[in-house]
């Protein structure tokens, strides 16, 4: 932990150590650190954690919070929630190597994909990435993902003149509902009936702590009144997901179920945004669409649909606009296709940031996955990139369109663990769309384009620079070279080579491959712990926003210098 906090609050420019492999940091506060590092080719530091040692005491990382005040910047009270998010990160940390500290990387692919997610350690950039603030230890019990506990999904009738709902093309919600319940379908309308449902409500699951510690408690007056009629406990059993709030069901079924969850964890409050629900459907109709007419993403891209969608609009807070975020995100749900469902049980789906995991003989999975396949690393990335990233950047050029695409979106399908395809999913603030009409826009509804954040060129394509190249990529070439399977330069050259390759082969997008260019010499460095450090804890109506720092140097850019020469 304090390894990785060195690291990459080095990289985002907060502290200053000096040397060559062997560093010195001194702080202001007086404390002096030494370790060794390599610098890695996205300039950042890979430190050895063995190596860490402090004057007079065994290094801590939340002893180094307090060592590095001047340089955080942080108020008092922000440093006291950090430290707080921090120390609960590395209490399920140490968890995770309880469980699971003594399985290699061929163990580790073998595992079933919910089972093999549940380990993984987080969102790899942000530091306290397990903070979960308003969970306890019974709850981390009940409802954490490392430790795959099957639960019920809670239900409740909620008013239809109420709810904001969206759906895909035909549709059925009842046969939604019907697919997830299975047999406990029927008991559950027998339950809305006797507590006085009627056809003016909807059944809608409620995360069983939301209801427990929010919505039992926040929605009392529409309880009182009958708008929220609750039903307890139905339907099959579900585990978590990295992602917390997203639940999958644990015996496998068409679709998961993301929830409110009214938690702090990795810079924001766990809601649900109502402004997205009614048009989630509609987005995944338009890109199941394209996909399926596009002969670069048919049969390599699949679609994670949202099904089913609705927020309930709590009628107070509904009158309070500028209260924080989180207060207008209390009870949602999505119900969306399940990946393993969709890509059927001859193959795997497997989340990217399951790629750079490393199992306890230090080898990243991606590189357990090529061994097993019977294939050179080299030729495993080039099938990697060819099912990931060209599709990534080919939806930007010819369609406008741009994921945040990070280890939990991207989900890499494997066949004979050899990647084949990937995945997509979270429309739900997680999709962009250039500032300009394209034409081949023209089957997305104005009123989505309206409401989708519209971003210039130079900026939506760091939905793949940065939210896929330096928050995925970044981490699996540095485990890669750090377990002697390949350097990053040979890394970042077979990526070049791949894209260069898709963009000879499609002329047409010329002007668009320059629209969005990912071989400039230069690329921004986008910043996310610092924000926290800088605006604290205190609620806000809007979700917090990254920090940009020291332009990159982009490793992609020496091949297609070379090639161009």
């Amino acid at each position: 932990m304090l390894a990785k906090m060195v690291s990459e609050m080095t990289w985002e420019e907060l502290l200053h150590p000096v040397g060559d492999r062997h560093y010195e940091l001194q702080l202001a506060s007086g404390a002096h650190y030494r370790f060794q590092a390599e610098r890695r080719i996205w300039d950042n530091l890979d430190i050895v954690p063995d190596s860490l040692e402090t004057d007079n005491t065994s290094p801590c990382p939340l002893r180094f919070v307090v060592d590095a005040r001047a340089e955080f910047g942080m108020s008092p009270a922000t440093e006291a929630t950090f430290l707080r998010e921090l120390s609960n990160t590395l209490r399920q940390d140490l968890e995770l190597e309880r469980l699971y500290g003594d399985l290699d990387a061929k163990a580790l692919i073998n595992l079933p994909p919910a089972r093999l997610h549940a380990i993984l350690n987080g969102h790899p950039k942000a530091i306290a990435n397990k903070g979960r603030l308003g969970w306890g230890e019974s709850d981390l019990a009940a409802y954490a993902p490392e430790y795959g506990e099957p639960l019920q999904l809670f239900w409740v009738a909620a008013r239809r003149d109420a709810l904001r709902s969206g759906r895909t093309a035909g549709t059925v919600p009842e046969d939604v509902l019907t697919a997830v319940l299975g047999p406990d379908a029927e008991a559950l309308h027998t339950a809305a009936g006797e507590a006085g449902a009627t056809r003016d409500h909807v059944l809608l699951p409620v995360h069983p702590w939301q209801w427990d510690n929010v919505i039992s408690q926040a929605f009392l007056a529409e309880i009182s009144e009958g708008r929220v009629v609750p039903l307890g406990r139905f339907g099959p059993q579900f585990v978590a997901t990295p992602s917390i709030r997203t639940l999958t069901p644990a015996e496998g079924g068409p679709y998961d179920v993301k929830l409110s969850l009214g938690i702090l964890n990795t810079s924001a409050w766990r809601g649900m945004p109502g402004k997205y629900i009614e048009h989630g459907g509609a987005i995944s109709d338009w890109l199941t669409g394209l996909v399926a007419d596009d002969p670069v993403l048919a049969g390599r891209v699949t679609v994670l649909r949202e099904a089913l969608g609705y927020w309930y609009e709590h009628p107070v807070y509904a009158d309070c606009p500028e209260a924080p975020y989180r207060h207008h995100e209390m009870l949602g749900a999505i119900w969306r296709d399940a990946a393993e469902h969709r890509t059927g049980s001859d193959r795997r789906a497997v989340l990217a940031a399951a790629l750079f995991h490393e199992g306890a003989c230090r080898t990243p999975l991606a590189a357990a996955y090529a061994e097993a396949a019977g294939m050179p690393i080299e030729n495993w990335l080039a099938h990697l990139f060819d099912a990931t990233v060209v599709p990534l950047w080919h939806i930007l050029c010819r369609y406008g369109a741009a994921f945040i695409a990070h280890g939990q979106n991207v989900t890499v399908i494997l066949d004979g663990h050899v990647p084949v395809g990937m995945a997509i999913k979270d429309f739900q603030g997680d999709l962009d769309l250039v500032d300009q009409d394209f034409s081949e826009m023209e089957g997305l509804d104005p009123d989505i384009r309206a409401l989708l954040p519209r971003k210039p060129p130079a900026y939506i394509v760091h939905d793949i620079q940065t939210a896929h190249f330096v928050t995925v990529l970044r981490f699996l070439s540095a485990g890669l070279a750090r377990s002697a399977a390949l350097n990053e330069r040979a890394f970042y050259d077979i990526l070049s080579a791949r894209l260069m390759r898709y963009a000879a082969e499609h002329p047409e997008l010329k002007s668009r491959f320059e629209m969005f260019a990912l071989f400039e010499d230069v690329m921004p460095k986008v910043c996310i712990n610092r924000v926290r450090f800088a605006i604290g804890y205190e609620d806000s109506a809007e979700r917090p926003l990254p920090a940009r720092g020291t332009d990159l140097v982009n490793p992609l850019r020496r091949k297609q210098k070379e090639a161009a020469a």
